[in-house]
């Protein structure tokens, strides 16, 4: 029974134990561990919301990632609509040009046209001035003035046709 003895000086010693551990739990332990969970909440709250901000800057890209794509497709085709309208225009500008060269050689060839008639009138016209001078000097002594008369206007209605 000397192992273990119960007396006074223990029990006070007990009772010492329990206080300070009751003292240390109430002033320490509580507001340590308090403090912990506080710390431990916010950590998981920053991290929720650094997952959080993670998961929206994927969608931000992946977003901005489309809206490049879809910008790209934009300006190709805007690219491909100004080449087609500047073929068209081109086009647009020969034909025109051709049209332009083709009125211009049917005007010269009708101005041609022209001039040669004018050419041909004035050469007739000439040559039955020509003629009508010959004719009055072969028929001057042979033939009398009204048979002169008569035999040039056959002449000049000859050569008006």
């Amino acid at each position: 029974m000397d192992l273990f003895e119960i007396n006074l000086t223990a029990v006070v010693q007990l009772l010492s134990f329990l206080f300070l551990l009751w003292a240390l739990n109430k002033l320490l332990y509580k507001p340590f561990f308090s403090m912990m969970d506080k710390r431990r909440e916010k950590v998981e709250g920053e991290l929720a919301e650094a997952e959080k901000l993670r998961r929206q800057a994927d969608e931000m890209r992946i977003q901005a990632e489309k809206e490049l794509k879809d910008a790209r497709q934009k300006a190709e085709q805007i690219i491909s609509n100004a080449e087609r309208e500047a073929e068209r225009i081109v086009e647009e500008a020969k034909l025109k040009a051709q049209q332009e060269a083709e009125k211009i050689i049917l005007n010269a060839q009708a101005e041609i046209e022209r001039q040669k008639q004018e050419v041909l009138a004035q050469v007739q016209g000439m040559a039955t001035e020509l003629a009508v001078s010959l004719a009055l000097k072969v028929l001057k002594d042979a033939v009398d003035e009204k048979a002169k008369r008569d035999y040039l206007m056959k002449i000049i209605k000859e050569y008006e046709k």
